[in-house]
């Protein structure tokens, strides 16, 4: 299975993390299992058309599809051959590019088609027209850039202010003080967010907390949970344990031994 990741070129930065690649070319008919892990990040997909597309618990996803935060896990199968080209926005991306309110996304996707009718329609034409996945990602960011100019929704500044704080605090950051700072209710507060980011504060942080212990146990921490548990403020490994399951599906002994991750938080099984 091959993963590549792009930069996205500088008038994207604010708005996306980066573009993606994932391709496998086995013949074997075998098909891959993946499962979504929230991370905070509405996305793009665009799925090279093959046989044997399918997704637990409903077929028939779109071609090409806009998603919203990712907070349960979704199974999804891939055929043994695939291609996929994709997109992981920043935390606000479905306001502040499509002008979207985002909570009415979460986990859930929308065609391109249907979200920009005949527009959608020819960015997906055109992605099929284009044979290199590098290619591609230049339709998306044209696409992009264009979608952002004509985007006439009004970001929420402070909603914005906030979800930074918070990914950079590793999510434990006193959701109490910024309110003050921000001099706004918690009521306000609460829907500011949850309309510009597509979830409650509360729930952003603890998957902001989660990412940040998630990359410790990436890089081999999955052999001291204790100490990964207290190095990202869980009260102890019982609890990261329980989050963990949250997020993914699965505990973190069930992960290692069963799951390779290429395409970070969308990992497949292996056994």
């Amino acid at each position: 299975m091959e993963f590549h990741r792009f930069a996205p070129i500088p008038p994207l930065i604010p708005y996306v993390q980066y573009f993606w690649t994932l391709a496998n070319a086995d013949e074997i008919p075998a098909p891959y299992t993946f499962t979504t892990i929230a991370d905070g990040l509405p996305g793009l997909i665009f799925q090279q058309p093959v046989s044997g597309w399918g997704v637990q618990p409903a077929d028939g996803w779109p071609i090409c599809y806009l998603y919203g935060q990712t907070v349960n896990p979704i199974c999804i199968t891939f055929p043994s051959g695939f291609r996929a080209v994709g997109v992981y926005f920043r935390p606000h991306a479905l306001q502040s590019i499509f002008g979207l309110p985002a909570f009415e996304w979460t986990d859930r996707c929308i065609a391109m088609d249907v979200l920009d009718g005949n527009v959608g329609a020819s960015l997906v034409e055109q992605l099929l027209n284009t044979p290199t996945a590098d290619r591609q990602i230049g339709v998306l960011a044209d696409f992009l850039c264009q979608r952002i100019a004509a985007n006439v929704a009004k970001l929420d500044a402070e909603a914005l202010y906030a979800a930074k704080l918070i990914v950079s605090s590793g999510g434990r950051l006193q959701l109490r003080e910024l309110q003050k700072e921000l001099r706004i209710s918690e009521r306000g507060f609460h829907r500011k967010f949850r309309e510009a980011i597509g979830v409650p504060p509360k729930l952003f942080s603890r998957i902001c907390q989660f990412q940040a212990a998630m990359q410790q146990f990436r890089e081999g921490g999955s052999h001291r949970l204790t100490d990964l548990a207290f190095a990202h403020g869980y009260a102890d490994q019982p609890h990261f344990i329980r989050t963990f399951k949250t997020f993914v599906g699965y505990s973190p002994r069930h992960f290692a031994r069963a799951f390779a991750e290429q395409l970070p938080n969308f990992p497949h099984l292996i056994s």
